[in-house]
């Protein structure tokens, strides 16, 4: 069976915004992409863009997918200073969504979106990897820290790995501990995964595998793959809980079905057992 391994993870979730009206129409698209419409063009509401952007990013319901139409509803939404806009804007132009990929435009609407506390944690990514930036750890750590108290939990998560691994800042295992559990407590799947990596190795803890096992379990139930992996490894090998083949080979399935390799590799081991 694999060994544990952790991997850091980022994704851009596409947020819907607050029209009263919408909510009447939530299981009718076409219906929600008139009022969106509406919205936008006839009332100007920045929120109306926004929520339109979202349908067409998405292919939601009846409402045709088309990356280049969300791509400008975006830009109207962000240029009435709509963050969560901006922020997805950038997203779009970070990986040539419906537009000519262009890291310097992706930087500059998530400085944007980041001035109203979204799309720092994605700013911060960039720096950290020197995408479309020269790398800068100290500067991406700023920016993780302002995501994290505005709430983000994979934010949160992001500053923890830095000190967990000692990038742009010291190594720190009791302040990675406080960062994982923010974003655990935030719902981001990987802070729980990362934090019961530091249970697994006692790293700044006290080893405890009953904990960590806990501790993926609930990456999983946030839908985070590789905590499904890692609480899968450990129901295979009996660690820090009773062995469970069966239920292990299952989550194996689900995970491999969702895209995650590490996660077929191990139920092709699995299955020589």
């Amino acid at each position: 069976m694999k060994s544990l391994v952790l991997l850091a993870a980022s994704l851009c979730v596409l947020n819907a915004g607050y029209i009263k009206e919408a909510l009447n129409a939530k299981d009718d698209h076409n219906k929600l992409a008139q009022i969106y419409e509406d919205a936008c063009d006839k009332e100007k509401k920045a929120s109306g863009c926004y929520n339109l952007a979202v349908l067409y990013s998405r292919g939601d319901g009846n409402v045709k997918k088309d990356e280049a139409k969300a791509a400008i509803l975006y830009e109207k939404a962000c240029d009435q200073n709509f963050s969560m806009a901006c922020s997805n804007l950038g997203y779009v132009y970070e990986n040539g969504k419906g537009v000519e990929k262009d890291l310097a435009k992706a930087v500059k609407f998530y400085e944007k979106a980041c001035s109203g506390n979204e799309g720092c944690t994605e700013l911060g990514l960039l720096y950290a990897n020197g995408t479309g930036v020269r790398k800068d750890l100290k500067k991406a750590k700023e920016l993780y820290e302002k995501a994290c108290k505005a709430g983000d939990g994979i934010g949160c998560s992001n500053l923890g790995y830095l000190y967990a691994q000692g990038e742009g800042a010291e190594k720190d295992y009791a302040k990675a501990k406080t960062y994982y559990e923010m974003a655990c407590a935030n719902e981001a799947g990987i802070g729980c995964d990362n934090l019961g990596f530091l249970y697994v190795y006692g790293q700044g803890v006290d080893q405890n595998l009953t904990k960590a096992t806990k501790l993926y379990e609930q990456a999983c139930i946030y839908a985070y793959e590789k905590g499904c992996n890692n609480y899968a490894i450990m129901l295979a090998e009996g660690k820090g809980v009773k062995e469970d083949l069966k239920k292990a080979r299952e989550i194996f399935t689900k995970s491999c079905k969702n895209g995650l390799k590490e996660a077929c590799e191990n139920l092709e081991i699995l299955g020589k057992h």
